[in-house]
């Protein structure tokens, strides 16, 4: 608190004290405004000006902020939803097992789709049911949201003989799955030849692959 003047210490009366403090208090404490206080005297001061300002009743600006806040809050909402469903889901938008069926329905499936001249499905059906029949096995701990290739790498070291089948299969489902490219007959059989191979192979001892 400054003095109303400079010099030695001084010993004021106590109406003088009072004084002093009451002066000292009338000047005030000036603080900068917030964002949100310039933000609403700016809305404020635009609809205030103009010529339909005059027209315009007391309860517009609370409404007017209110209706910004609820669109900040939509546009927060609509990006922060989608990443919430991504954390939530079990499976990635890569998983090979997206469906939770065994390998036996998926194999089911493939022969199916085989039948019919679905390559697409044969494909990736087939594929899936390699994977499944990993986990099965226990060749592969369960894992939700595993890739194609991520079973690729894993079971060669398992099935040394069959490594380069294996990750062309992989190259092969995720073509069709997330390239959107067509699958071809041979492409579809040799998925599934692989898969019936590995089922007839003996794993080589080398542990649980995680």
């Amino acid at each position: 608190m400054s003095l109303p003047f400079d010099g030695p210490p001084l010993d004021p009366t106590s109406p003088e004290a009072r004084q002093w403090v009451r002066d000292e208090l009338a000047r005030g404490y000036q603080t900068e405004p917030t964002p949100w206080e310039r933000f609403v005297e700016w809305l404020r001061d635009l609809l205030s000006s103009g010529p339909v300002s005059s027209a315009l009743p007391s309860w517009v600006v609370p409404v007017v902020v209110a209706l910004v806040l609820a669109l900040v809050a939509l546009l927060l909402l609509r990006l922060v939803r989608p990443e919430a469903r991504t954390s939530r889901t079990t499976r990635g938008p890569g998983a090979v097992d997206d469906e939770g069926l065994t390998a036996t329905d998926y194999r089911r499936r493939a022969a199916a789709a085989l039948d019919r001249g679905s390559w697409d499905d044969a494909l990736l059906d087939g594929y899936r049911a390699l994977a499944a029949t990993a986990v099965e096995r226990a060749l592969l701990t369960p894992l939700p949201g595993r890739t194609a290739h991520e079973v690729a790498v894993a079971l060669r070291p398992l099935f040394p003989d069959h490594g380069a089948r294996l990750v062309e299969a992989a190259d092969a489902f995720d073509a069709v799955r997330y390239g959107h490219v067509p699958a071809v007959e041979r492409a579809a059989r040799a998925v599934l030849a692989v898969d019936a191979e590995l089922l007839r192979t003996r794993p080589q001892p080398v542990g649980v692959t995680a």
